[in-house]
């Protein structure tokens, strides 16, 4: 997970996406769109697969250069007359160098941007551009070179859920929700630990009973790249079954966002590394906001590697990514997702949770997700890095929230 340094003078940075799959064929063609708030203007830039995008530095502070490899057009260029925080977009092509797209910044515009992978499997890049925000990112030169030395493991939170005097869901033969999930969060974190490039933390390691918020926040303070929550649903139908993973709804997202808001002055809450408390209200308001829309993307993305891991073994209680407003989901700079591993209301997969072999498998489908994920997102500089393209997002449900007001 990237996360940001205090806001500081502009910085240009360069991000680059290396796609598997080969040179591009002739003739490929890119997209650019741009929507704007009175507060962020967003350009998408979306490429064929097998293309790749780099932000590059500019000798002009009011201008941002986007090279595009493999490209030969972008049409359709959108106008930005009138937008408070974009000037004017137009390319420019020269021999035997990537077309470059180039973006004439308003004056004190300032810019961040999100590097991922389309649905088709092509690059994404999400630039926001907004009055005084900067993103503090070292450059890097183009293209991407490998990572050398001085790696880091990426941190997963794996977070049992309920626990103490909070038991959770219990089955028809009293078995406890919050054993159950706890036998397989350590069965889990004993597989990701013989993964190079991964530290697994458990939030709690014994029957003790956390606060929802301070589940999030030991995440946050372990400076998680991922947090995975697990639990056993409960329902009326006892014929209920099958696993889901749910990602926070957007509603979830605005309610935290109002509330960190709201608390600014009393905390000094960070997002990304950048503090909140002392900002206007309008510029921590960008500040989450962009780190939410970022948090949310790579939090849908992680539990879709998840569920394709599930389904290959496991039953699934529905096909897609479930939306629902749970706490432990709402960091808003922490990827965070939540495994329903079965339904131990159902007798048939109360018995399966209570054995070993079963909470073995849901743990090592989990994990072969969970690696999935990581490596597909890894950045550089950290260990084993991966470079294939993250799948397609799954489609979204939603749950009823008060449904999982418990969780």
């Amino acid at each position: 997970m990237t996360r940001y340094s205090p806001i500081v003078a502009l910085t240009f940075a360069v991000l680059v996406l290396l796609l598997l799959g080969g040179a591009a064929s002739s003739g490929a063609r890119a997209s650019l769109s741009l929507s704007s708030t009175a507060k962020v203007t967003r350009l998408l830039l979306k490429g064929p697969k097998g293309t790749a995008f780099a932000v590059r530095p500019s000798t002009r502070s009011d201008r941002l250069i986007v090279a595009m490899q493999g490209v030969d057009a972008l049409p359709g260029l959108p106008n930005p007359a009138g937008n408070p925080h974009v000037a004017a977009l137009h390319t420019h092509s020269q021999d035997q160098q990537p077309l470059e797209l180039i973006v004439d910044l308003r004056t004190n515009a300032q810019f961040r941007t999100s590097l991922g992978t389309a649905e088709d499997g092509g690059p994404r890049l999400i630039v926001d551009v907004t009055a005084g925000i900067a993103a503090a990112v070292q450059p890097t030169p183009f293209p991407l070179p490998k990572a050398k030395g001085g790696r880091k493991n990426l941190v997963v939170a794996i977070d049992a859920g309920h626990g103490g005097k909070d038991t959770g869901a219990v089955g028809a033969e009293g078995t406890l929700e919050k054993d159950i999930v706890l036998a397989i969060a350590r069965k889990l974190e004993f597989l990701l630990k013989t993964e190079p490039g991964i530290r697994p933390v458990l939030i709690r390691q014994s029957d003790e009973f956390i606060e929802l918020r301070q589940r999030m926040e030991r995440a946050r303070q372990e400076h998680a790249d991922l947090f995975v929550s697990l639990h056993a649903d409960a329902y009326l139908d006892a014929h209920a079954k099958g696993a889901s993973v749910f990602t926070l709804s957007q509603h979830g997202a605005t309610s935290e966002a109002a509330r960190r808001l709201a608390d600014r002055e009393n905390a000094v809450d960070q997002i990304g590394g950048v503090a909140l408390h002392d900002k206007d209200e309008v510029l921590a308001s960008v500040l989450l906001e962009l780190a939410q829309d970022a948090t949310l993307e790579a939090s849908d993305r992680a539990a879709a590697s998840v569920l394709q891991a599930l389904q290959k073994t496991h039953t699934l209680h529905q096909p897609g990514i479930q939306k629902a407003g749970f706490v432990v989901l709402k960091s808003p700079d922490v990827p965070s997702l939540l495994v329903e591993t079965a339904f131990i209301s159902n007798p048939e997969e109360e018995q399966k949770l209570r054995n070993p072999d079963y909470q073995d498998q849901i743990a090592k489908a989990i994990a072969a997700g969970i690696r999935t994920h990581l490596k597909r997102s890894r950045p550089a500089g950290m260990a084993s890095a991966g470079k294939s393209a993250p799948p397609p997002y799954a489609s979204s449900q939603n749950a009823t929230e008060a449904d999982k007001a418990v969780k």
